[in-house]
């Protein structure tokens, strides 16, 4: 917030309808991730001036090891400036306490130790740790500031809270310190190859990108890293570009496995203009290094599966490939694709328990059959299945069970009543009603 809004009495971590009582004229600005990334890399800027051992200890946050330097700093840190945006400072012996001071107007632009943190509220704690647990049994006991933690007694307050607990007290006290995660810019490993004469055939962009993959792996080996991640663009003539990411099993540097998956996808292209240009990016990792057995029988070949995901992908088409998740949605057949190889996938697991536990054999498409049925309480009741696969009369019938979806959307809005019915020959069938008149017959149960 602004100095504005705090000047209403609006307090971080309200509600937005509280706020609004609160200040009807408040506004609030969505986040923009392209210019937080930019004042962050800005940020570092700043802080690499003053000193080469940096940590970016958040988003907006950075760390600077200042023993090292030989001229002193003197009004460096107050001359600081940032286009748009304010810069807190301080200085302490440990990162942990400078971080907590420059976050807290009373010990900004001075250098503090332990004993001025007393005054500052419990809630500044919370920008070091994620364990909101503990957070609230010490609020619950009355402790208000990060004096009222320094004075118990740290055995007590490990025994009761655990050894994190333990850690924030030696830290406000300054007796422990910690290394600084030294921030390093990431290596790029892009690389981009014009070609002379445009290529319109497989066999020369192949031999182009094996070079390319050559050069890959060489400077990968030399700093004992591996690709995990594969992006290859080709940028046709017409300005159109055409672009693949390959997700590999296992950190490859070999060119044989990196080349596969992409050859595959190359050999499915129906290109409609020459290519004048590619241009392939990766991801690297450290390679995964394990034991062979030398008697036993070899373990499966994770770059085999690669290919098989890849061959896949060229006959299906993109993003038909990979593992289906539940949609969040009643709608029938309502599923999303998840990435085979997409390491930070959440899969839902939630499980519904069904009072029948014979599985429901779907029609895909459903089929559309007629039903004799007569309206109760302003709902169609089926009496008899006239045509179809499974014609007969109903002696037994569950429902109706009405199901809706996306009301919010006039164009997308959808509703229906389904009906799990049995008929005479013993048959148990899903009967789905849709106004004005419409029955269809969406799976039998087996």
């Amino acid at each position: 917030m602004n100095l504005l809004a705090r000047d209403t009495g609006i307090q971080v971590g309200w509600p937005l309808n509280r706020a609004l009582i609160r200040c009807p004229d408040l506004v609030v600005i969505p986040r923009d991730p392209a210019a937080e990334c930019a004042l962050r890399d800005e940020l570092i800027e700043l802080g690499e001036s003053l000193g080469p051992d940096l940590e970016a200890t958040a988003n907006d946050t950075v760390t600077i090891d200042l023993s090292t330097r030989r001229a002193p700093l003197g009004d460096g840190l107050a001359c600081l400036e940032v286009a748009g945006a304010g810069i807190w400072h301080a200085c302490a012996a440990t990162a942990d306490l400078a971080h907590l001071a420059a976050r807290h107007e009373a010990t900004q632009g001075r250098t503090i130790g332990p004993a001025d943190l007393a005054a500052l509220p419990l809630e500044i704690l919370g920008s070091l740790t994620g364990d909101k647990k503990a957070m609230a049994v010490l609020e619950l006991w009355g402790i208000r500031r990060l004096g009222d933690l320094m004075a118990f007694p740290r055995q007590a307050l490990a025994e009761r809270l655990g050894t994190e607990t333990g850690q924030w007290h030696d830290m406000l006290h300054g007796k422990s310190s910690r290394l600084l995660r030294i921030h390093r810019p990431p290596e790029s490993f892009a690389q981009e190859f014009d070609c002379d004469d445009s290529i319109t055939s497989l066999e020369p962009l192949v031999f182009a990108l094996k070079r390319m993959l050559h050069t890959l792996a060489g400077r990968l080996a030399s700093r004992h890293l591996a690709a995990s991640l594969l992006r290859l663009r080709l940028n046709l003539e017409t300005g159109e570009a055409l672009e693949r990411q390959v997700r590999l099993p296992e950190p490859q540097s070999q060119v044989e496995g990196m080349l596969s998956p992409l050859q595959m996808w190359l050999e499915s292209l129906r290109l409609t203009a020459p290519v004048g240009s590619m241009h392939l990016d990766v991801e690297a990792t450290f390679g995964a290094s394990a034991q062979r057995e030398w008697f036993g029988r070899q373990m499966p070949q994770p770059e085999r599966f690669t290919e098989t995901l890849a061959k896949l992908d060229a006959l299906l088409g993109a993003g038909r490939v990979g593992i289906p998740d539940r949609g969040k949605s009643f709608a029938a057949d309502c599923f999303r694709m998840l990435p085979a190889l997409d390491s930070g996938r959440t899969v839902s697991r939630e499980t519904t328990r069904t009072e029948c536990p014979v599985p429901l054999h779907r029609f895909r498409p459903p089929r559309k059959i007629a039903v004799a049925h007569e309206m109760r309480d302003r709902k169609p009741w089926p009496l008899a299945v006239l045509n179809g696969p499974h014609p007969g009369e109903i002696i037994d019938r569950r429902g109706p069970f009405p199901v809706s979806g996306e009301w919010w959307r006039p164009d997308e809005s959808w509703q229906r009543l389904e009906w799990d019915i049995q008929l005479a020959s013993r048959h148990l069938l899903r009967l789905v009603f849709q106004s004005p008149d419409e029955w269809e017959l969406h799976g039998i149960y087996r």
